[in-house]
């Protein structure tokens, strides 16, 4: 072994736990990175294997001429199956006596459709030989704990029937359960899906008829989408949903987004620690080790040489920690890949190995290795050697410095106070790199945490601060002022409401948007409407529309738009009065007399009583604040003609559980980031004390105690630490604003929200981890042989 060789493994056991921290944070940043990009990659694979094994469609259009769309789309060249459906929303009871708001979709029988099969995991598939048999989607039959034989009720209007279970289904459209794209955390208690023969469908008293349309291999997709669109604009059809928009194709790809980005933000926030934490110690490395570099060179080592040696502690950290970050990401990401999709209930789960993804790991280590040791090897040969053998004695001038300058009450400080303000001055490299470490630090901590505040802050404001309805009551009958006056008298319920709901499409000239219409009476109590000037009323003309809408249709406030109605078979034209700011959607809402007004005045028009349809109206309840909340939607399920209760408290909690895998791995997130931060400063502050150890050594030789030394280190070091934080907190914010941005869409706008307690106790933590980063190396100036210290001083 050579000299070098030696040195280069002495020094690396000398400042082992200095070089195994830079090790940690290069590791976790790696693994992070292999963890959330295979996943990605699985994810994706997953997905898209369901999707093809299904035949999910690529194009789904409600209204209009249904048949001679699909002919239409059948001569298209790119197309390569189209079929013809109905599917209705209505009450169905399921688990005996639990009353919810689901849906039926037609299907052929004895044959799975050409688009939108559904995969039988247990059961048969639809027969001739049982009209009256159903599959039901997995979900709804796992949570209701369904078999085959078992029975259901399906109120299709006038006639309530009976159903026979015939099987569980997964199906493409309903890997993530949603009723539509606004409403996709709907509970398994209130909302969930059976396929029933088309006939059935056909009974229900309000149906909507679709045209499936499946692209082949290689087909031009958004070429497609923009000429059978506005071939089914042309055919009267109501609203056109490319895949993309599909609600559980969207909410998961959400996900898959959330995978991707975090993929390449995360580990280059990470790996950027880790590579300035590389740079500062090899920097400390090269400067405390002058008068060897300038013994070396003295002796003929050549610059070469000696540039190869400091350049190899950086491959050595920046390659070993990547090494290991590489082997623990690919593993981590596949048990990641398993257990989403399990929890999603996907029938396909697709893992592998990517070569790519080490290969990549392992050359950001080195890289980053690398380029944190160039500078320092770099500076090691431009020292001359006369030079570099006479150490790292600093030239300064005594005297005040700056801050009691500036500051001259200072000045009559204790001399202990004032040696810690003037250490800062002294060696401004060393200085800043700490207030780097601290910056680095609190950005770590606070990117991950910002997160989860967000997220707590957004559904509070969404279900305490918007919504104030305790539930939504859905009838089998008409909503009239009679029905709403029934609910209304129920005990426990504080006041009710009539709402009307329906899915809508927004147009303007170029673009639409297919979303859900809300109408309310005008001095509703259930509703709160956010502005970017704060809460308005309810217009009495024109919508309020989602801000997201704003950007994806190029409107403004006071823009004529077209709104079409896919289950009324209709379109009106009205203005956007202004848009609202909501966390969780992108909605519609209107006043409904503004909406009976616009309806009736239609082509084709629509009375006042058919927006009274149960399909369409429902009543919200607001309940007595003493009230029992099961005890009270248990008196309204009891009222003859409620069809189903969703409870408001519910959706929340299912909103809650849907984020449980966003909190896990952003609490992840965050012990990675808590963890790094810890080693970064450890680092900063260990070396910061064993470069001094000369210096300190001196003055233990000059009668301080080591208290009176442990005192001004805790004070330089806690002084610095003060100096970096209002930098770190607002650089952090900023960061976590810049991530959380990237999540921001029609679904969600995840609009950065933190609490200064958030702020106040990332500080601290950054405080306490200072005194307790520093304990190691004081404890070593204890044990400090003073005599030779001294020795090795003296000319």
């Amino acid at each position: 072994m050579s000299i070098l060789a030696r040195k280069l493994v002495r020094d690396v056991l000398r400042q082992r736990w200095q070089f195994l921290a830079v090790v940690l944070t290069i590791m976790l940043g790696v693994t992070l990175f292999a963890a959330s990009f295979d996943s990605f990659r699985n994810l994706t694979r997953s997905y898209s294997e369901t999707y093809d094994n299904l035949r999910f469609a690529d194009l789904t259009v409600s209204g209009g001429d249904p048949d001679g769309f699909a002919r239409t789309a059948a001569a298209t060249t790119g197309v390569d199956a189209t079929a013809v459906r109905s599917q209705a929303d209505l009450p169905i009871v399921a688990g005996g006596d639990r009353k919810l708001y689901g849906r039926i979709v037609g299907m052929p029988v004895d044959q799975q459709p050409d688009v939108d099969r559904v995969k039988v995991t247990e059961g048969d598939y639809l027969s001739s030989e049982r009209p009256y048999g159903v599959l039901v989607e997995q979900h709804m039959y796992d949570h209701f704990d369904l078999a085959p034989g078992d029975t259901l009720e399906v109120v299709l209007g006038p006639e309530t029937v009976e159903v026979s279970v015939l099987g569980s289904a997964v199906s493409a459209e309903y890997l993530w359960p949603a009723r539509s794209r606004q409403d996709l955390f709907a509970t398994q208690d209130d909302f969930g899906v059976l396929f029933v023969p088309e006939a059935m469908v056909a009974r229900a008293t309000s149906q909507v008829a679709q045209t499936l349309v499946l692209y082949g291999d290689g087909a031009d997709a958004a070429g497609l989408d923009e000429e059978l669109g506005q071939a089914a604009t042309d055919t009267g059809a109501t609203d056109i949903q490319t895949q993309a928009d599909q609600p559980s194709n969207a909410a998961l790809n959400e996900d898959v987004k959330g995978f991707g980005e975090i993929s390449f933000m995360f580990p280059l926030l990470f790996l950027t620690a880790a590579g300035m934490a590389t740079f500062i110690l090899l920097n400390r490395i090269v400067h405390s080790q002058r008068s060897q570099i300038g013994t070396l060179m003295a002796n003929g080592l050549s610059e070469r040489r000696i540039r190869i040696h400091y350049l190899a502690f950086g491959l050595v950290v920046g390659g070993g920690g990547a090494l290991l970050g590489a082997v623990i990401g690919v593993v981590l990401g596949n048990l990641m890949t398993g257990a989403y999709t399990s929890a999603l209930s996907i029938p396909d789960t697709i893992t592998g190995f990517y070569p790519i993804t080490p290969l990549l790991g392992v050359g950001f280590g080195l890289l980053m290795g690398a380029a944190a040791a160039l500078a320092p090897a770099r500076s090691a040969c431009a020292l001359s050697p006369a030079e570099a053998m006479r150490g790292s004695v600093p030239i300064t001038r005594s005297g005040p410095s700056l801050l009691e300058r500036l500051v001259p009450p200072l000045r009559r400080l204790p001399i202990r106070w004032r040696m810690s303000i003037r250490g800062i001055g002294r060696n401004p490299r060393r200085s800043l790199s700490t207030i780097v470490g601290v910056v680095l630090s609190l950005t770590l901590i606070l990117v991950s945490w910002g997160m989860l505040d967000t997220t707590d802050i957004l559904l509070g404001e969404q279900f305490d601060g918007i919504q104030h309805d305790d539930a939504q009551i859905f009838l089998a009958a008409a909503v009239d002022q009679s029905a709403v006056d029934e609910v209304a008298g129920v005990e426990g319920v504080e006041d009710a409401e009539r709402v009307i709901t329906t899915a809508a499409t927004i147009r303007n000239s170029d673009e639409q948007y297919a979303t859900q219409l809300q109408a309310f009476q005008q001095d509703t109590e259930m509703h709160t409407f956010e502005t970017a000037s704060g809460a308005v009323p309810l217009p009495k003309q024109g919508i309020l529309a989602g801000a997201s809408i704003e950007s994806m249709l190029g409107v403004q406030r006071g823009d004529a738009v077209t709104i079409a109605f896919p289950s009324l078979d209709t379109a009106v034209e009205t203005r956007i009065a202004d848009f609202v700011d909501e966390p969780l959607g992108t909605y519609l809402y209107i006043d409904q007399t503004e909406l009976e007004s616009l309806l009736g005045a239609a082509e084709p028009a629509v009375s006042r009583s058919q927006l009274s349809s149960p399909t369409l109206a429902s009543v919200m309840v607001r309940y007595q604040q003493e009230a029992d909340d099961d005890a009270v939607e248990s008196s309204l399920l009891d009222l003859p003609d409620v069809a189903a209760v969703i409870s408001s408290r519910s959706i929340q909690n299912v909103v809650e559980q849907a984020m449980a895998l966003f909190y896990v791995f952003v609490g992840i997130m965050l012990v990675f980031g808590a963890t790094m931060a810890f080693a970064l400063l450890f680092n900063m502050i260990s070396v910061n004390i064993s470069e001094r150890s000369t210096e300190l050594a001196t003055l233990r030789s000059s009668g301080l105690s080591v208290r009176e030394i442990n005192h001004l280190m805790t004070g330089e070091n806690l002084l610095l630490v003060l100096v970096g934080i209002p930098f770190g907190l607002a650089f952090g914010y900023a960061t976590s604003a810049l991530f959380l941005s990237s999540y921001s869409s029609d679904l969600f706008d995840f609009g950065l929200r933190m609490r200064t307690s958030t702020l106040v106790f990332a500080a601290l933590s950054i405080v306490v981890t200072t005194l307790i980063s520093q304990w190691p190396g004081l404890r070593a100036l204890e044990r400090l042989d003073i005599a030779r210290v001294v020795r090795e001083r003296t000319p």
